[in-house]
């Protein structure tokens, strides 16, 4: 395969998500980055899933963009007929780290949001349940992923 299928996706996404400040670059054969506002990062992935078969979220990561006072938040999507993998990144303000949930879409997502939310403080607005997965149930030391978090006193 070469980068045809890849550019045509990209060149696709960005047409049909035109007022989503969007930007879908290949990086390499088999890989696409798109970066788009938090509010569409929901449709896009729904798009995604539908026109071309990217079925499951293989990971989720909550970048401390300390300077910025943001979060870069990246899902990683990948399509099994097509074998191509798609980071969908986005950036949220570090004081109201939000951003509509995936595992509606993608039960894949879920412990992956859970992880991000539980580590960096992002909060997954409609996820079923973004309880404890790898901290102490009665931890209330803060977020350890996050730049500012002091391990040691």
């Amino acid at each position: 395969m070469s980068l045809e299928v890849e550019a045509m996706i990209a060149k696709e996404i960005e047409a049909k998500f035109q007022g989503a400040s969007i930007e879908a670059k290949v990086q390499r054969k088999r890989r696409i980055t798109i970066e788009a506002g938090k509010e569409w990062i929901r449709d896009i992935a729904n798009y995604m899933k539908e026109r071309f078969d990217f079925a499951l979220v293989i990971s989720v990561s909550a970048i401390d963009l300390i300077r910025e006072k943001q979060f870069a938040v990246v899902y990683h999507l990948w399509s099994p007929s097509y074998r191509i993998l798609i980071a969908l990144r986005t950036k949220v303000p570090k004081d109201s780290a939000e951003l509509l949930s995936l595992t509606p879409l993608f039960e894949s997502a879920n412990w992956h949001e859970k992880e991000a939310h539980e580590l960096c403080g992002v909060k997954f607005d409609g996820h079923p349940d973004l309880g404890r997965l790898l901290l102490p149930e009665d931890w209330s030391g803060g977020f350890p992923l996050r730049k500012e978090f002091k391990l040691l006193e």
